[in-house]
């Protein structure tokens, strides 16, 4: 009986080793997949104080960002990222009616990443805005217009989060660019100066990794 208890005893330790062993891999295998994770999708907004001759000639007020960013990290620190977005902001015109003006965009480039804490990173994304628009709504419809130029971006992100999946951030960002032709009433005009428009945004985001 004696050599029973212990042969049991043995088998049991044996069998629970085996499941200690079996759970520390599981949970080594799923750290492992979650910090493969190395793309994310993001929705911002924030408020936009516009700048530039655009702004500056029609006195436009603060205004509304929203975009949607997406990035992808090659290594921990270097990526790429694509954002698509438009502001907002209103004036009045010369018959003293609020009208709107918005400004879209769509630019892309190189993302670099710092760690600054176990749960904070700071992303640093230089891009090229391939694709600026401007439109000025006024009241009633009457001259709307809708302009088209390009120019650069430079966004910030400072990312929190304790979880993997989701997470939220903190932005910082700055677009430059030029318009260089207008379309009126169906008709395209090419434009040289007083063009200029830009808007420093600071706004929050929530954003997954996937």
């Amino acid at each position: 009986m004696g050599e029973i208890s212990v042969s049991l005893f043995i088998n049991q330790k044996q069998q629970h080793m085996k499941k200690l062993i079996f759970l520390m891999v599981a949970l080594v295998s799923f750290g492992a997949m979650a910090q493969d994770s190395k793309a994310y999708l993001a929705l911002n907004v924030g408020a936009s104080f516009p700048g530039g001759d655009i702004a500056d000639d029609a006195e436009l007020g603060t205004g509304f960002d929203f975009n949607v960013n997406f990035g992808y990290r090659f290594t921990e620190s270097i990526g790429a990222t694509l954002t698509y977005g438009a502001a907002a902001s209103t004036f009045e015109d010369d018959g003293g009616d609020t009208a709107a003006f918005g400004a879209g965009y769509l630019g892309a480039g190189p993302m670099y990443t710092v760690a600054l804490g176990d749960n904070i990173a700071w992303d640093i994304k230089p891009q090229y805005v391939f694709s600026l628009a401007g439109v000025a709504d006024y009241e009633g419809g009457d001259f709307d217009s809708t302009l088209k130029g390009n120019g650069w971006m430079l966004g910030q992100s400072f990312v929190f989060g304790f979880d993997q999946g989701f997470k939220f951030s903190v932005n910082l960002d700055y677009l430059n660019g030029k318009y260089n032709s207008v379309e009126v009433d169906g008709e395209s005009f090419d434009i040289d100066s007083d063009n200029t428009y830009s808007h420093f945004t600071i706004g929050v985001g929530a954003r997954y990794n996937f």
